[in-house]
């Protein structure tokens, strides 16, 4: 599904506009994106938990060369679903 139909489909189900539902989500998004970069976790219920993730620096080797590359750590975002969604799945 592209955003052009999951917006109608979600103006549709709250009876707000197009334009209102899509600052909605827009709003929604740089809420959640807000709060992962400050290092906590955002909880949507009977959906999921998007989760921060700190990766710590490490040393790899580069494959072809043989060097030893420093990987500076790194802010991830993990998401793990609900059990009400994992039901839904399987329930498929």
């Amino acid at each position: 599904m592209d955003n052009k139909r999951f917006i109608e489909i979600l103006s549709e189900r709250v009876g707000l506009d197009k334009g209102d539902t899509s600052k909605v989500i827009g709003q929604l998004c740089e809420i959640i994106s807000e709060t992962v970069v400050q290092e906590d976790c955002v909880i949507v219920p009977s959906f999921g938990n998007f989760e921060p993730k700190k990766k710590l620096e490490r040393v790899v080797v580069h494959p072809s060369s043989g060097k030893k590359l420093l990987v500076p750590p790194r802010l991830t975002l993990g998401f793990k679903p609900s059990t009400l969604l994992k039901n839904e799945i399987k329930g498929m």
